[in-house]
């Protein structure tokens, strides 16, 4: 188990490609880019809370990705633009955009932004499509409220909170 590793502060430029790249990211060379993270994770589970300024963000699987996982995408502030391969949708507040783990691709905006990222292996088989999907569902919000409470509490993710955030992922994933 890891704890969590909070930014209060933002960071612009250098710093904010740096730490996108620890992370198998990679933004524009823009000094007056900047990117306020937080995140936790454990075996298998990652959630990340992300605010940027726009620009474009692309992303790469990294080592220890697990093939059956999922990314899942949800807007808390503005809009975004995601691509992976020849797939491409825009996503909204209310909605999620879910992606292999395995998958590269970008984020788009054109204005600052902010989103919820988790990755995990939903619960049963939820998830299993290929390629890109965006949809709505009724548990979009009750996973918005425990990711966002999960890290405003600094919590680390134990085998509760990775059970309970596999549940709600499948959920959000069933519509």
């Amino acid at each position: 188990m890891t704890d969590p590793l909070t930014r209060s502060m933002p960071l612009h430029g250098a710093a904010a490609q740096h730490w996108l790249k620890e992370r198998g990211g990679e933004a524009d060379a823009d000094p007056a880019f900047t990117l306020v993270g937080h995140e936790t994770s454990a075996d298998g589970v990652l959630l990340r809370r992300l605010w940027h300024t726009a620009g474009t963000i692309r992303f790469q699987p990294t080592a220890d990705t697990e093939s059956s996982s999922r990314v899942l995408l949800l807007p808390l502030e503005g809009a975004f633009t995601v691509a992976c391969g020849q797939e491409r949708a825009t996503v909204r507040r209310g909605s999620v955009a879910a992606l292999s783990a395995a998958s590269a691709g970008t984020i788009s905006t054109s204005a600052p932004s902010s989103r919820l990222v988790l990755v995990v292996r939903p619960a049963g088989a939820a998830g299993c499509t290929a390629g890109l999907s965006v949809s709505c569902s009724p548990a979009v919000p009750v996973l918005l409220a425990a990711a966002n409470a999960l890290l405003d509490a600094g919590l680390p993710v134990d085998d509760g909170v990775r059970t309970a955030l596999q549940g709600l992922a499948a959920a959000v994933l069933a519509g």
